[in-house]
């Protein structure tokens, strides 16, 4: 899976996942930075550890 994310005519942030693409997450350009401040941080790195622990269990 990946995202997809861009830039709307109206500002905001269009985001969907390429597995769904009909299914698209509208947000505003601060909540995108903050979501990427925290990847950047490792906020969510436990997620990926659970699903690696998923797949290999």
């Amino acid at each position: 899976m990946a995202l997809e994310a861009t830039v709307g005519d109206d500002g905001m942030i269009y985001i969907r996942e390429t597995q769904r693409p009909d299914v698209v997450a509208v947000t505003t350009p601060a909540k995108w930075e903050a979501f990427v401040k925290g990847v950047k941080a490792g906020e969510f790195d436990h997620f990926a550890a659970e699903e690696v622990e998923a797949e290999a269990g």
